[in-house]
């Protein structure tokens, strides 16, 4: 059973790191082990004494520090700190009082308070050993959180959920293909350099560079790359479809082929896919909304088989088939495509490993 987990935060300085952090938190540790905004206080209730145990209940506080966590004042110019009524201030006193483990979560740079600079019911948190969350690189860093709050704990392995399942399977399989398109790209600029087309070589580096970063940073699910994403997932599309429709306005010749037309007909509609996931918070965040059980169920049969998941991971390549021949086209070299096919092949192969390896490190439930 995971730990209670306790989020402190100040809203007007942290609000929105506290909320995705909150988000990750949920898939890893449920939503249930998660306390939160507490504000609800019934009345007549004492809240000193409310707030002191709910953290009682916890095994671990995160302390969310922004730039304003440490001199946030109110409407008469006192430090929130300081006043006997700050909510953040008695939240804290009281893991620090009863010995619970408090990470301090420093947002985006934020140093460290130093003593002299705390009430002194949390100069004992100037001790305590931060991690730093940067909202440009939300995704590692929280789960870098996450392990360093597994290892505190000594919580064992997450049990394998349907939706870790479903996010990671979604999230490899777009990955691979934006990786691919990354690979055809940069066999292009290296083409267009030995044919000293160095203008034609810088586009296409400048092109590739984006796709293989928004596909690597997919394969760690890290979302800060997600807006970033959708910008290259959508110029994806929308190239694609000048090209097949290129013919008519500008009769480029190298598709005036049904079967490269057909097939760049594939790599725009992935590149639709790929738009979808990293748009929609459905395919990022737990829970998942599924269809239907059946829908449901065919996913899990095939993203939980080895041989079934590794089978959809190489058809995928049919969804870059249209590379090959335009590089064919482009080199009139076999050897040539055939490489950029290999290269290709070795992509999806990397792709499913780190796919078996990240439900490897997630064990089944048990059924007995």
């Amino acid at each position: 059973m995971a730990g209670k987990i306790f989020i402190n935060y100040r809203r007007e300085d942290s609000i929105a790191t506290a909320g995705r952090l909150a988000d990750r938190l949920a898939g890893t540790f449920g939503r249930d082990n998660l306390f939160m905004d507490v504000d609800n206080i019934p009345v007549g209730i004492n809240f000193d004494k409310y707030l002191k145990s709910q953290v009682a209940a916890c095994d671990v506080v995160l302390s969310v520090i922004g730039p304003d966590w440490l001199n946030a004042k109110d409407e008469t110019n006192q430090r929130r700190l300081d006043k006997p009524d700050d909510f953040v201030a008695i939240e804290l006193a009281a893991a620090l009082a009863r010995n619970i483990l408090v990470i301090p979560v420093l947002v985006d740079g934020t140093r460290m308070p130093k003593a002299s600079e705390l009430p002194d019911s949390l100069k004992p948190l100037a001790l305590r050993n931060a991690i730093q969350v940067r909202n440009t690189n939300f995704g590692s860093d929280a789960e870098q959180l996450i392990t360093k709050m597994r290892e505190a704990l000594a919580l064992g392995r997450p049990e394998r959920t349907e939706d870790l399942v479903a996010l990671s399977f979604n999230a490899h399989l777009v990955a691979t293909f934006l990786l691919n398109v990354g690979v055809f790209l940069t066999a292009l600029a290296m083409f267009f350099s030995l044919s000293e087309n160095f203008a034609g070589a810088l586009a296409a580096f400048a092109v590739a560079l984006p796709v293989c970063l928004v596909g690597a940073q997919t394969l760690v699910r890290n979302e800060s790359v997600r807006r970033f994403g959708l910008m290259v997932c959508v110029g994806g599309l929308l190239a694609v479809a000048a090209l097949i429709v290129s013919q008519q306005f500008f009769r480029v010749v190298l598709f005036e082929s049904d079967t490269l037309q057909s097939g760049s007909l594939l790599i725009g509609m992935y590149f639709m896919i790929s738009a979808m996931f990293l748009g929609s918070d459905q395919y990022w965040r737990t829970p998942v909304t599924w269809p239907s059980s059946k829908a449901k169920a065919i996913l899990m049969r095939i993203a939980n088989s080895q041989w079934l998941a590794g089978l959809l991971f190489l058809s995928s390549m049919l969804f870059v088939a249209a590379t090959w021949e335009i590089f064919y086209r482009l080199t009139d070299s076999v050897a040539a495509a055939l490489a950029l096919v290999g290269v290709q092949l070795v992509v999806v192969g990397f792709c499913y490993a780190r796919y078996w390896k990240a439900l490897a490190a997630n064990p089944a439930p048990s059924t007995a």
